[in-house]
């Protein structure tokens, strides 16, 4: 019971003296509002090679732009994407992400058409490529043609040795019937991540010096 108790009370010391967890968003430019690098959108965001490359609208959620993905002509895809940290210029993941389950949010609005729909897919990138997917999704079903839609996914829980994270986000379209235009808008995108707390050094010390404690106890009780 003894030992129980001064268990107990370590962890909670050691917890106690941990930096707290804290979020960062994980997506570089989600309002697509810094200007465009060569070869970009929107700084951070490069357009899949198709026939109908996604650009930016000036009917935003916030601020002044925001993500067109549209395929007007129909049988084609129109994608934006972004690597975190080789286009987003975000730090690399580590350790301290390991775990964690990321959110990914952001609103849309529009008509993925009869014969199309809007889809998310992420990816968890390491030194060597992929490492596992972290969501794949559909979310054209629940578009408004008017009004923004805000949409929230939780992606799977971030893999040993990822250092960055690949969102394509866009829409793909058969042929347009139905008078019905393939065109769907996404602005403010958030992808939040949490990072493990890290104990501070001090409460190392602290925790050996218990563990000694209780070493100390238990040799007692043997003899």
């Amino acid at each position: 019971m003894l030992n129980s108790k001064i268990g107990a009370a370590l962890a909670a010391l050691l917890l106690t003296g941990a930096a707290g967890a804290g979020t960062t968003n994980g997506i570089a430019n989600g309002g697509f509002e810094a200007p465009a690098g060569a070869g970009q959108i929107a700084a951070g965001w490069l357009t899949a090679p198709t026939a109908s490359p996604a650009t930016l609208s000036n009917d935003a959620h916030s601020g002044s732009f925001a993500l067109l993905l549209s395929a007007p002509g129909g049988f084609s895809d129109s994608v934006g994407f972004q690597n975190s940290f080789h286009h987003g210029g975000l730090p690399a993941l580590g350790a301290a992400n390991v775990g964690d389950t990321p959110l990914l949010s952001f609103w849309a609005k529009g008509d993925a058409s009869t014969t199309g729909n809007a889809f998310v897919k992420m990816n968890y990138l390491g030194d060597s490529g992929i490492l596992g997917a972290a969501l794949n999704t559909t979310f054209h079903s629940l578009l408004s043609t008017s009004n923004w839609t805000q949409f929230n996914f939780t992606a799977a829980a971030i893999p040993v040795g990822t250092t960055s994270i690949q969102i394509e986000i866009g829409t793909s379209v058969g042929p347009i019937l139905d008078g019905r235009p393939n065109a769907v808008l996404v602005d403010d995108l958030q992808l939040t991540l949490t990072t493990a707390p890290v104990p501070e050094p001090q409460s190392y010390v602290l925790l050996a010096a218990g563990l000694a404690v209780v070493g100390a106890i238990a040799r007692r009780r043997r003899g």
